[in-house]
């Protein structure tokens, strides 16, 4: 499936049609899916990450970020995302060799990125709110001049981890309308939380102020299969789709109308106007603007749980929580009621065990990456078991 548009030169959707090429959305390929290791997987996509610029510490972290999306059923984020990571890269519009500066102390802090790739600028976030969480109790640091950081679960794990709640936000491009708009005016900017648990994983919340992941109908025009659910998007001329090349070219809807497009106004107040004073259109779309970087911002937050509630009370607390959420009876048609990042935990454990099903479409563009970027020989671990056989 090819959708057929010039480029766009101006800002308005009404005016001109974004131009859709980076998306690939023409190489849709028919075959079985692959079933594939965690390990070689990572191999695969730090090999052409590195073959496309990034210096092999932050090729491998990249390729974590992204396995760890697509272990987690969040294929949305996952490994389909390391072309358009490469392609940026390659063609100067990150900088996945900038060292990111760090400025302030104490609870609050700030990170420029200097256009380095998002998961660079993410991991200083973090560790330095982490720092400063155990110093000061409570520390909450600001990225700027950074680009897309993946999935913001795969960083709260991180918070949680070290024995402290976190909270992570960031804005994007304007591919979204608020409510009671319809062109494109803001991102689908995420907010996020983990909450950590003293013998099993973390509860996790990473979500979207848009009705569902736009990385979602990215993955439907990728393939040619499915439509887009009703609500979800606009096409330019404002009017609902199911057609998900339609909605790529128009705009995705805030989550419960005022709600999403409030909660998405407020990230980019605090990831844009505070940090930086760049938001809305601003920003730099990495699959639609090919002459400038993104410039995106993120805040994280650590707060240890000790500063606000000694002796290991908040530990037992949060036992006691979950116990009372796990007794409630489902739903008809549920079996239980889930934490946040439970279902995304069992869908880890499994591919721990398992390997990770890649569709056909993703497998495919993943061995022509690694032909395009002369690292053929990984290629071949995506051939070595194909699902169903």
């Amino acid at each position: 499936m090819v959708y057929q548009t010039p480029k766009t030169t101006g800002k308005d959707p009404f005016v001109s049609t974004p131009d859709l090429s980076g998306y690939d959305i023409e190489h849709a390929a028919d075959g079985a899916d692959v079933v594939i290791a965690l390990a070689d997987l990572e191999t695969v996509v730090s090999s052409v990450l590195s073959a496309a610029g990034f210096p092999e510490p932050r090729a491998r972290l990249v390729a974590a970020s992204l396995v760890d999306a697509e272990a987690r059923g969040i294929s949305s984020h996952g490994v389909s995302r390391a072309r358009i990571y490469a392609r940026r890269v390659s063609e100067k519009l990150v900088d996945a060799t900038a060292v990111p500066t760090v400025t302030g102390r104490g609870a609050t802090r700030r990170v420029d990125a200097h256009n380095a790739p998002g998961q660079v600028g993410a991991e200083v976030a973090v560790g330095e709110a982490i720092a400063g969480a155990r110093e000061s109790g409570v520390c909450f640091v600001g990225v700027l001049n950074s680009n897309h950081c993946g999935t913001l679960s795969f960083f709260l794990r991180g918070i949680a981890e070290a024995g402290l709640i976190g909270f992570a936000m960031t804005n994007g491009p304007a591919v979204m309308a608020y409510h009671g708009g319809r062109s494109r005016a803001v991102g689908t900017n995420p907010f996020g939380y983990s909450v950590p648990r003293a013998d099993a994983p973390p509860i996790v919340l990473d979500m979207a102020t848009s009705n569902a992941a736009r990385g979602k109908i990215i993955s439907m025009a990728r393939s040619g299969v499915g439509e887009v659910p009703n609500d979800w998007a606009v096409d330019v001329d404002g009017r609902m789709t199911n057609d998900p090349v339609a909605a790529l070219a128009g705009a995705v809807l805030p989550f419960s109308g005022p709600k999403g497009s409030g909660m998405a106004m407020g990230i980019d107040l605090l990831c844009g106007a505070l940090l930086s004073g760049v938001s809305g259109d601003d920003i730099g779309d990495m699959y639609e603007n090919w002459d400038r970087p993104q410039r995106v911002g993120h805040v994280f937050g650590a707060v240890d749980p000790g500063a606000w509630l000694a002796d290991g009370g908040f530990a037992g607390n949060v036992d006691a929580f979950v116990d009372r959420v796990h007794a409630l009876p489902p739903a008809v048609g549920q079996d239980r009621v889930f934490l946040p990042g439970e279902i995304e935990e069992d869908r880890f454990a499994r591919a721990l065990e398992g390997g990770i099903q890649l569709t056909a479409t993703v497998a495919e563009d993943l061995r022509r990456l690694t032909v395009e970027y002369s690292v053929p020989q990984v290629g071949e671990l995506l051939t070595a078991v194909e699902h169903g056989r």
